[in-house]
């Protein structure tokens, strides 16, 4: 019980990858897409459940988040026309510096290849999930919900930034910039 988990992200990974090849089909790819997420979420719970919560299943999750989410950005640049407009390629790609520098942060400080998991960071993630497949199945998608998911993800990485450059010690499960002073 205490490697479920990383099977789980392993799964992940694999499911993530195979959507690459499925979503000219809807069902199939909604299926992975669904499996993604549903083992996006059971690998930390049973993880934290069980006890099983490692350095190994710590990477192996944030691979797997990584490994989707630059899967969905291809497809999304492939299969829409959102990201032809200048403002929501401009957030997608301060949104990606920062993530990919606070990436780098963290293994030139801390020695490690992470992603904290912020509320702000789930949040995102939740946004995303749902806003995904109503963009690559429906041709007009409105650009108000659009700009709140680039705000709020860019928001999330900026405070990913903020307590990557307090913190003396890395916590992959800090909460926010808050839970940085209140105990």
């Amino acid at each position: 019980m205490k490697s479920l988990p990383n099977i789980l992200s392993v799964l992940r990974i694999m499911f993530s990858l195979s959507m690459l090849f499925a979503y000219n089909s809807p069902a199939i790819f909604i299926s992975l897409y669904i499996l993604s997420g549903l083992t996006d979420i059971a690998d930390g719970f049973l993880a934290r459940k069980y006890n099983a919560e490692t350095n190994l299943g710590a990477k192996l999750d944030s691979a797997g988040d990584f490994v989707f989410w630059a899967v969905v950005l291809y497809i999304l640049f492939d299969k829409t026309d959102s990201f032809r407009n200048q403002y929501i390629l401009t957030a997608v790609v301060i949104t990606a510096v920062i993530r990919i520098g606070n990436i780098a942060f963290t293994r030139i400080k801390f020695c490690q290849w992470n992603i904290i998991h912020t509320i702000g960071n789930k949040l995102t993630g939740l946004l995303l999930f749902v806003c995904t497949p109503i963009l690559i199945y429906r041709s007009n998608s409105p650009l108000v919900f659009i700009i709140l998911v680039g705000a709020v993800a860019i928001i999330s990485a900026l405070e990913e930034t903020v307590i990557l450059g307090v913190s003396k010690t890395y916590n992959p499960n800090a909460k926010s910039i808050f839970s940085l002073w209140i105990p």
